[in-house]
C-alpha cells in the first residue's frame, strides 16, 4: 500500500501517430506514461480533463490501470448529451450513466457550473457532501 506520485511535464515530445489519431494527443501523453510504470499490481491514475476519454479508458484496463478524472464532453462518445442540460439542474444534484459492460461510469455534477467525470474505478455511491461559503450569507453551507 503506498501512495505514489508521478509528473511528466509534455513539451513537445513525440507520440506515435496512430496513439494521437486513437486516444487524442492527451491520450497518447498517458499511454505513454502508463509505459513508464509496473501495472503487475492494480494501478489507479487521476487526470485532468486532457488526457481523459473512453478510448484511452479502454486501453488502460486492458492494462490493469483504472482511470478517473474530468473528462470535456466531446470526449464521451455522445454520452454526455442524453444527460440534462445546466439549466435544468439545481445545485448539488448529479447524474450518472453507466456502459454496459459496466466497465466505465460517467458522472455529470452540478455546483455553480457542472463538472463531468469519468471513471473505471469508481461509481456514483456513496454519496457525500462538503461544506462552501455562500458570500451573502456569510456562513459555510452544506453541498451534496
Amino acid at each position: 500500500m503506498g501512495l505514489f506520485g508521478f509528473f511528466n511535464l509534455h513539451r513537445n515530445c513525440t507520440v506515435p501517430v496512430e496513439d494521437k489519431q486513437l486516444y487524442g494527443l492527451g491520450g497518447a501523453v498517458a499511454k505513454h506514461l502508463v509505459g513508464t510504470i509496473p501495472t503487475e499490481k492494480v494501478t489507479h491514475l487521476f487526470t485532468n480533463r486532457y488526457f481523459t476519454g473512453l478510448a484511452i479508458l479502454d486501453y488502460l484496463v486492458s492494462k490493469n490501470v483504472y482511470l478517473t478524472g474530468t473528462v470535456m464532453t466531446n470526449h464521451t462518445d455522445g454520452v454526455a448529451e442524453s444527460f440534462p442540460k445546466d439549466t435544468c439542474m439545481e445545485r448539488g444534484s448529479s447524474v450518472s450513466r453507466r456502459r454496459e459492460d459496466r466497465r466505465a461510469c460517467l458522472v455529470k455534477w452540478k455546483d455553480k457550473t457542472s463538472v463531468l467525470l469519468l471513471s473505471s474505478a469508481f461509481g456514483i455511491k456513496p454519496d457525500g457532501s462538503c461544506k462552501r461559503w455562500v458570500k451573502e450569507q456569510r456562513q459555510r453551507v452544506d453541498v451534496r
